[in-house]
């Protein structure tokens, strides 16, 4: 291979301790009894491989390409038949409370990510990354299933131009795209008719995370005016950041609702403008 371009064949061998909340969970086990079950959960084990292939082409762009299979075992999921697994902790920004778990469940992920990158230089910069994936896991029942991150794909666009002007050039204006597009989370749906007759959100856990939401998508432009001082020692600067310029609606989670006894859907923030000044010293 030529000086600017490498090739790595890697593999790794890693182990992770189980999140705290998890680790030391307090599980009711009788009336106003609280036992510590998860203490002796052992670490998750994963064997990484990886092929990368990285290429600069001369000063200003780079191009990197890496494919990777990852196994996972000894994850903690429930002693009894569940689709239960501490691969999905996290997902909805909670940790699960479950107790007695044991590290028999596995899972694993493989897929290939592109990066293309183009250093600031010439006043302009830009980095898109792409990723096509697939991560699984299996829960206590033997059944592989979708994790709760497969997305399938994602694929983000930085594009960024400065424009100076003035008399010396020691001002500019500042203009910046930022394009996030992912395919859908997969879910668990909720099983309504159970979910009304205890008036509370019951989940379909025999099908878990095979229901998947809509496409994300998200677009934001940002507006810069930058001034430095004659000494440049100070540089001061005002941003006006247009977030989700499209007003997409991106569904975060599909719950349900026990004051209407149906199922809604829950969005993200829409369109949001973002006001910012800078002062650098």
């Amino acid at each position: 291979f030529l000086p600017n371009q490498t090739l790595t064949l890697g593999y790794g061998l890693h182990n992770q301790m189980q999140p705290m909340p998890v680790f030391f969970y307090q599980e009711q086990t009788a009336p106003g009894v609280y036992e510590n079950r998860n203490s002796k959960l052992n670490f998750t084990r994963s064997n990484h491989f990886v092929l990368a292939y990285d290429r600069r082409f001369g000063t200003q762009w780079r191009l990197k390409a890496e494919t990777y299979y990852q196994a996972l075992d000894h994850v903690p999921v429930k002693p009894t038949p569940s689709s239960f697994s501490i691969l999905n902790a996290g997902a909805d920004f909670v940790f699960p409370e479950a107790g007695t778990l044991t590290n028999n469940g596995s899972g694993r992920n493989y897929g290939v990510e592109i990066t293309v990158e183009k250093f600031f230089s010439k006043g302009y910069y830009a980095l898109i990354t792409g990723s096509l994936f697939d991560s699984k896991y299996t829960g206590s029942d033997g059944i592989e299933r979708n994790t709760a991150f497969n997305n399938k794909y994602i694929l983000n666009t930085l594009i960024g131009k400065e424009f100076k002007f003035g008399k010396d050039k020691r001002n500019a204006f500042t203009l910046d795209f930022k394009l996030a597009t992912a395919g859908g989370k997969f879910y668990t749906p909720v099983d309504l008719a159970a979910s009304q007759k205890l008036n509370k959100e019951v989940l379909q856990e025999n099908i878990a995370f095979s229901e998947r939401l809509p496409n994300y998508f998200k677009l934001n432009i940002k507006l810069g005016y930058r001034v430095n001082s004659k000494s440049k020692r100070m540089s001061q600067q005002f941003f006006i950041d247009l977030q989700n310029m499209t007003n997409h609606k991106n569904l975060f989670v599909r719950r349900y609702n026990i004051l209407n006894g149906q199922i809604n859907d829950v969005s993200q923030t829409g369109f949001f403008p973002d006001i910012l000044y800078r002062v650098q010293f």
